[in-house]
């Protein structure tokens, strides 16, 4: 029951660290001066609280980094090191889905590391840093992805609600996609209709 004066919805949208920050995004690829602005404004209109993951492969490779594929982030180490920075923010969210709030999850379609719908892969790229070829999008997700949501298993934390792949640069050219701002709406929508019948 809430605490007279207390206006929480109790929803929650975790984010890639680069819809709240394009600095970390490889070079050449950022698509915003800072934040994903029309995405984050429908979020915080409709009443989502948001969790910012921490950015994998900027902390593992720096802002230096080569343009890279799932296949060559898909070790141990590079797992091993995802499942620590997550950690705490699974520890977060338990928390919060302990106290009522239910969430969701966004990506990044394409990301190597982040996507949760359409990743990229490139099992020929290595060695030398040159590009020939470049990557094929799969239905699949990002290696940080696949760690993050396997801890939400381990600590028994429900499931997201929904998964969603945000491509930015599509947004930087023509807007947030309507059945995407739809989704987003409906769900914020239908948690207040239940928040206001509890």
């Amino acid at each position: 029951m809430k605490e007279q004066g207390d206006r929480r919805r109790k929803l929650i949208a975790v984010l890639p660290h680069c819809l709240l920050n394009q600095n970390t995004v490889v070079k050449h690829l950022a698509s915003h001066e800072g934040a994903v602005v029309d995405l984050v404004k429908v979020l915080v209109e409709e009443g989502y609280g948001l969790i910012q993951l921490p950015c994998p492969e900027t902390i593992y490779l720096g802002l230096k980094r080569w343009w890279m594929s799932k296949d060559q982030y898909d070790t141990e180490s590079y797992r091993k090191m995802a499942r620590s920075l997550l950690e705490p923010y699974v520890t977060l969210l338990k928390e919060l889905v302990k106290d009522g709030c239910r969430y969701i999850v966004l990506g990044i379609k394409g990301s190597p590391s982040c996507a949760l719908e359409v990743t990229s892969v490139n099992p020929e790229w290595g060695g030398e840093p040159k590009v020939t070829t470049g990557t094929v999008k799969i239905k699949g997700m990002g290696v940080f992805m696949e760690e993050f949501l396997k801890l939400i298993v381990e600590h028994s934390i429900p499931n997201p609600v929904m998964l969603l792949d945000i491509d930015h640069r599509e947004i930087a050219e023509k807007g947030v996609p309507q059945d995407l701002e739809k989704r987003i709406r409906a769900f914020s929508e239908l948690c207040k209709t239940v928040r206001d019948k509890s």
